[in-house]
């Protein structure tokens, strides 16, 4: 279940309730299984028709629980399964773990499921990012007791996953690299720490290995691409892309690419597979400047008839980049018409790319100020905070300073530039204007500063990346 594997718990679990058919902890697990924090999924129905399995009512199976720990195991779940809202029932189940972990404080797994109950609420009278510390604080217990401990390691990197505190997950990223596993959850997560601090290729292998696992566990159960979840293919496969994008290998990138085009299809269009297909092949024409393959992008969005406003941010760059206004324009209206939901990043995004319409037809002040506008709402909107590949695809505040840097404000583009590597470190897209920036303005040790930082990280770029060589050129002078 830390792992994850949920499937697999489900059938241990269901197995166990053969062994002894009342064993209450069997079921709770089962039920348990049924709501996947992380993931927003909370199977009610599901984890209701289990616990009938072990009695009709409450109080008859709380009577099979043989000892008060195993009354108040099962009693949480039930508050879980119970009346109320979703949000009133999670509430009091972190309640419930509250009490059980500090009824029975040697019980690393009471710890360990309380803190994960804190990982999508905020309980009366906290903050979220005091939450988030809680939560830190709560598995920073377990671990103190089982350094191994999967959840406890995996929570504490999600805690501190934002480009404020995420050092502190340097040591559940230290733990998880003793232990040998073929758990493609286990592989992945060290990599929410090495993306906020660009780390590129250990983001890139670490998720290319946690993909064939998943893959591999996946054709053990006999499954097929449509019955995967997002997190089981596309979440993997976004976050290898994004790592070897900026490491420069894009051979591999190329290969993931194809991969995911080839399983669309072969899914028929899967839901879980729509949003990988999209963020694969609107990063590739951000981050390497591919312009020209504006109308490329397009096709795959009319064919597909994807909504994705990544792809459609992708689309509207590239389209005002190459010279192609009707499609920008055409961006503009898919972005403006999409959920403003900040996660989404939709109409935020299409006042940028509006700016960047504004700016092509001569209107600067009027496109830097949309430009500075969508930036800073983008900046305030907590998701950006996450550690996943940026959202916007491209940050605002790189598509703001590039505006700045062009329109001739290299001082303020290069402290834009910097203020979107507070947030996005090690970006090579941001580095690169910084070292634009810097060059503009004469500044030649910045400018070399940021150079250098590019050429290590592009040590082992392919031949071909387009930025690589100049920058390699540039560093050793």
């Amino acid at each position: 279940m830390h792992l994850h594997m949920f499937e697999d718990a489900e059938t241990a679990f269901r197995a166990a309730q053969t062994l002894a058919p009342a064993f209450v902890m069997a079921y709770w697990g089962e039920a348990l299984s049924q709501h996947r924090t992380i993931w927003s999924i909370h199977r009610y129905a599901e984890a209701q028709a289990v616990l009938a399995r072990l009695g009709a009512t409450p109080a008859a199976r709380a009577a099979q629980a043989p000892t008060p720990r195993e009354q108040q195991y099962l009693g949480a779940v039930e508050l879980l399964f119970g009346t109320g809202t979703q949000e009133e029932r999670e509430m009091a189940y972190s309640d419930a773990m509250r009490a059980l972990s500090e009824a029975y404080p040697a019980d690393v797994e009471a710890t360990a499921w309380y803190g994960l109950s804190l990982m999508r609420l905020t309980p009366l009278g906290l903050t979220r990012e005091q939450t988030r510390s809680l939560l830190a604080a709560t598995v920073l217990r377990v671990l103190s007791r089982n350094p191994r401990h999967p959840g406890a390691n995996r929570y504490l990197i999600q805690a501190t996953d934002d480009p404020e505190n995420s050092a502190l997950g340097i040591v559940a990223v230290e733990n998880l690299s003793g232990i040998d596993t073929d758990a493609a959850d286990a592989l992945h997560i060290p990599s929410h720490y090495w993306l906020q601090h660009g780390m590129w290729q250990e983001v890139a292998a670490s998720n290319w290995r946690a993909f064939n696992a998943s893959m591999a566990w996946v054709k053990d159960h006999g499954w097929s691409l449509p019955d995967l979840n997002q997190h089981n293919y596309g979440h993997l496969l976004q976050f290898a892309n994004y790592g070897y994008l900026q490491s420069g290998n894009l051979a591999q990138a190329a290969a993931i690419r194809d991969r995911v085009r080839t399983d669309y299809i072969a899914s028929g269009l899967a839901p879980e597979i729509e949003v990988p297909f999209a963020d694969v092949n609107a990063r590739y024409v951000l981050d390497l400047e591919q312009w020209q393959q504006a109308g490329q992008l397009a096709e795959i969005a009319r064919e597909y008839n994807s909504v994705d406003p990544g792809l459609w941010q992708a689309i509207g760059v590239a389209a005002v980049r190459s010279g192609n206004m009707p499609l920008a324009n055409e961006a503009v209206a898919a972005l403006n018409g999409m959920s403003s939901n900040p996660a989404a990043q939709g109409p935020v995004t299409g006042r940028a790319v509006e700016g960047m319409v504004q700016l092509a037809q001569g209107q600067q002040e009027i496109g830097l100020n949309l430009l500075r506008q969508a930036s800073e709402l983008n900046w305030e909107q907590p998701t950006t905070l996450l550690g996943v590949p940026p959202r916007a695809v491209k940050p605002l505040v790189e598509m703001y300073a590039e505006a700045l840097l062009e329109t001739g404000d290299a001082a303020t583009a290069l402290a834009q530039f910097q203020l979107g590597l507070t947030r996005y470190h090690g970006r090579t897209n941001l580095l690169l204007g910084a070292a634009r920036a810097a060059e503009q303005l004469g500044n030649s040790e910045l400018a070399q500063h940021y150079y250098q930082q590019l050429a290590q990280i592009w040590r082992e770029a392919d031949a071909e990346h387009p930025f690589a060589a100049a920058v390699r050129k540039y560093s050793t002078r």
